[in-house]
């Protein structure tokens, strides 16, 4: 058998293909976004979400390797061989699935080269790893399946890879995901179960009785042994069973616990608020001490930042996460959250009549004045390629007072203070958390 894999090694489209599907899973990688690079979680999924684009690249490779005998007028060489046909259809889809998931491994390999430097310790996730892993070898059983039995040059293989890559994308449960966050992880009964079906699936696309066709149905034909028989029947019901318990074996990701890792927490200089965040976040730490720093320099004496900042996921509660939130790379979401913590720790929870409309312009105002402050960066820096639809009149007045000077800043922010306290008891300590 290991000749035959060879053989089939040295003669699979898939060598010829291989600069091109190395260019693919590269373009994907970094084509896709960057703000994976230097964080674990995220750059394991980046690495693995490449698999949507190489699988349907396997699933027409497979096809064609598949129906190749028939194709050729050969099918009594298949007939007669003096190896199982179960062996050489196993052959071919290990030459297949080798030069799959070696292109599948250069992008890893890319992708933890890439990220070392700034990542830290640690390394790619296996869970999404193996996540990708099994949706390449659905790819290739699917396509070495449609081949055995529809041996078309060009119609099998481009039906399967198409009909591949939208059945991923349409199916309720998912193969893939397209986020890592560090306070999300994946469940390991999901990616299991996936990983069943595939293997399943794989083993019933080599032992599946191939339809006989005119002239075969003359020749005589080797009796399948029961062995074989029982794994094309096990692995067709297994296979149904996966597929079957794949939305009752729940999410695919779940929330991490905080407890599963120590946070990583650092402060600007002596006095400013801590900032923690998951270690894997290590590279956004010394930008969100700086943010901290700078909404810890108070233009008025009831400016207050609270002792320790927090990232999304290392404080949860019965009531909720006040934690700030780092979105596809971007720091501007943990301004908006750190923002709303200063107001809240210095006016309360504010909610005014909805008649008094300028009190809940004035909210807005010193919110979005805040998020500038924390960026340190004049505010059309700061919104550059943002949409921040609904809020125009608080981005123009906030504008304006991030570009006063600090003692006109302190006035602004007394006046606009003044409209959210002064007409009433709208403001009450927040001692939820």
């Amino acid at each position: 058998m290991l000749n035959a894999y060879r053989i089939e090694l040295r003669r699979s489209p898939l060598l010829t293909a291989f600069p091109v599907m190395i260019a693919v899973d590269l373009l994907v990688l970094f084509g896709r976004s960057r703000y994976w690079i230097g964080v674990w979680p995220e750059a394991s999924v980046a690495a693995q979400v490449v698999t949507l684009f190489l699988g349907p690249v396997l699933a027409g490779v497979s096809a064609w390797q598949a129906g190749r005998s028939s194709r050729v007028g050969m099918p009594e060489t298949v007939l007669a061989a003096a190896r199982p046909i179960w062996r050489i259809e196993a052959a071919r889809l290990a030459a297949t699935l080798t030069l799959g998931f070696l292109a599948y491994a250069v992008g890893c390999l890319t992708a933890v080269v890439i990220s070392f430097s700034e990542a830290g310790p640690g390394f790619l996730w296996p869970s999404y790893l193996l996540l990708g892993a099994s949706t390449l070898i659905v790819f290739a059983s699917v396509g070495h399946l449609a081949g055995r039995w529809w041996p078309s040059a060009t119609f099998t293989p481009v039906v399967c890879a198409l009909g591949c890559f939208i059945s991923m994308l349409a199916l309720p449960f998912k193969f893939n995901v397209l986020a890592g966050p560090p306070d999300q992880h994946l469940r390991p009964l999901p990616v299991a179960v996936r990983l069943l079906f595939a293997i399943a699936l794989a083993t019933l696309a080599v032992t599946a009785p191939r339809p006989r066709r005119g002239a075969e149905r003359q020749m005589p034909r080797r009796a399948t042994s029961l062995p074989v028989r029982g794994a094309a029947i096990g692995s067709a019901a297994a296979s149904l069973i996966a597929l079957a318990a794949m939305p009752a074996s729940g999410e695919l990701r779940v929330e991490r616990p905080a407890s599963a890792t120590a946070p990583l927490c650092d402060r600007a200089e002596r006095g400013a608020p801590q900032v923690c965040v998951w270690p894997e976040h290590r590279k956004y730490l010394p930008e969100l001490t700086a943010m901290a720093q700078r909404l810890n320099q108070p233009a008025q004496p009831w400016l207050k930042s609270p002792e320790t900042f927090y990232e999304f996921g290392l404080r949860r509660t019965k009531w909720g996460d006040r934690g700030f939130d780092i979105s596809e790379g971007h720091v501007r979401t943990a301004a908006i959250a750190m923002a709303d913590q200063v107001f809240t720790q210095s006016l309360g929870l504010c909610v005014p009549p909805d008649r008094e409309r300028r009190a809940w312009q004035a909210m807005d105002n010193i919110h979005l004045w805040l998020e500038y402050r924390s960026t340190g960066q004049d505010p059309a820096v700061a919104d550059q390629g943002l949409h921040m639809e609904g809020v125009s009149a608080a981005q123009r007045e906030a504008t304006k007072a991030a570009r006063m000077p600090v003692a006109e800043q302190q006035e602004w922010f007394a006046e606009e203070r003044g409209h959210i306290i002064g007409g009433g008891s709208w403001c009450r300590p927040d001692d939820r958390f």
